[in-house]
């Protein structure tokens, strides 16, 4: 019986023990998904004297890019190559259809061959007005004769005035005959309007390039200033930088400057060719432009960095923890800590250079002295009380 009882006990003590150990786990597991849901760690953003030396992101452009319009409506009998293929200039690149042009320039030479010779008729004509004044078509030579001795006998009736008659035609042929040259002038700008619409209907390369984007294909109706491809020119490329205002005045035009290309992943000399006279109220930076080397294997889109070294301002640079920075878009950003609200606001920023192992410089963005969540995580979003 003693047996019996003692070996309840042990299972009602061991029972016991496991209840209190899986209670005070499911506590511990609790505790610790709650604290690294909730618990985040602040803060405030540093100044540093580094050695002026930034590295900016930009992106590599063509120097040259043009939408080609259609000047001429019609169907597209063919597109020539697909989206970078490159071709030269003067190349064929979109044919329209051109039968109603071409029946417009045959009209035009045929108007051109009728005003031709009602030009000379009337030409004729007026010469006749001047040299035989009294002649009439209907009587061969004949009226002069008539005129002996009719004009006496209208002057004398006060009728008429053989002299003003003579002004009076010699006018009205000369009035013909500017008219006839009016007409072949109208039908000669109507010959050259139809070729000027014969070539439109032949779209050429304007220049050296590759297609970037194509919008029409061969069946496809077109109307004037219906955009039908994307050309640039791919052999003149720069790369354009967002400089951050206070980093400007260190620029000079002409210049040279260390650039990094992605996709190369070569270091090259690029001259600043422009600086963009005004600059962006949002990022309070400037656009900027460097030509690059030709031959260089890259392409437009792809990804540089420019190396330029700030003036002597004596001004301490933002300095903040790697692990605080997030990459959720293209763009690094951080949460910055609201003084009135207490509460996250999520700001993109440029970084500049590494400092030591795990820090960053900020180039703009951020101000020394303001507060930063260091430890965020995907789960963060603006608006959340720290």
């Amino acid at each position: 019986m003693n047996t019996i009882s003692n070996s309840l006990i042990k299972s009602i003590a061991i029972s016991s023990l496991l209840l209190t150990s899986l209670q005070l786990n499911a506590q511990t597991d609790n505790q610790n998904s709650n604290s690294g849901d909730s618990q985040y760690t602040t803060e405030i953003v540093s100044g540093m004297s580094l050695d002026k030396r930034a590295l900016l992101g930009g992106v590599v452009v063509s120097s040259t890019q043009v939408n080609i319009a259609a000047q001429v409506s019609g169907d597209v009998l063919s597109v020539e190559g697909r989206e970078g293929d490159m071709f030269m200039k003067d190349s064929k690149l979109i044919t329209l259809e051109q039968n109603s042009i071409k029946a417009q320039r045959d009209s035009a030479y045929a108007e051109i061959a009728s005003a031709n010779e009602a030009l000379r008729n009337a030409g004729v004509q007026y010469s006749r007005s001047i040299v035989s004044p009294n002649s009439s078509p209907m009587f061969g030579g004949m009226s002069s004769m008539f005129s002996m001795f009719t004009d006496p006998m209208l002057q004398m009736s006060g009728q008429a005035n053989p002299e003003f008659d003579k002004y009076a035609n010699r006018t009205s042929r000369f009035t013909e005959y500017q008219q006839a040259g009016n007409r072949l002038n109208q039908a000669k700008f109507k010959l050259k309007e139809a070729e000027e619409r014969l070539k439109d209907a032949n779209i050429s390369a304007p220049f050296d390039g590759v297609i970037i984007e194509k919008h029409v294909s061969t069946g496809d109706v077109v109307q004037p200033g219906q955009v039908l491809m994307r050309f640039a020119n791919i052999k003149n490329l720069q790369v354009e930088v967002n400089i951050p205002s206070r980093l400007i005045r260190s620029l000079k035009l002409k210049q040279k400057y260390r650039i990094k290309l992605d996709i190369a992943n070569t270091v090259v000399n690029a001259k600043l060719a422009q600086v963009y006279p005004i600059a962006d109220n949002m990022k309070h930076s400037v656009k900027v432009k460097f030509d690059l080397p030709s031959g260089l294997p890259v392409l437009p889109g792809a990804y540089a960095e420019v190396e330029l070294f700030e003036a002597n301002s004596g001004n301490l640079t933002p300095v903040i923890p790697e692990k605080a920075i997030m990459w959720r878009t293209s763009l690094p950003s951080v949460f910055v800590i609201n003084p009135q609200t207490n509460k996250t606001e999520l700001r993109f920023v440029r970084l500049g250079e590494q400092i030591g192992g795990n820090r960053k410089s900020v180039l703009s963005g951020l101000k020394i002295g303001e507060g930063i969540v260091t430890n965020p995580n995907i789960l963060m979003i603006s608006g959340m009380k720290i």
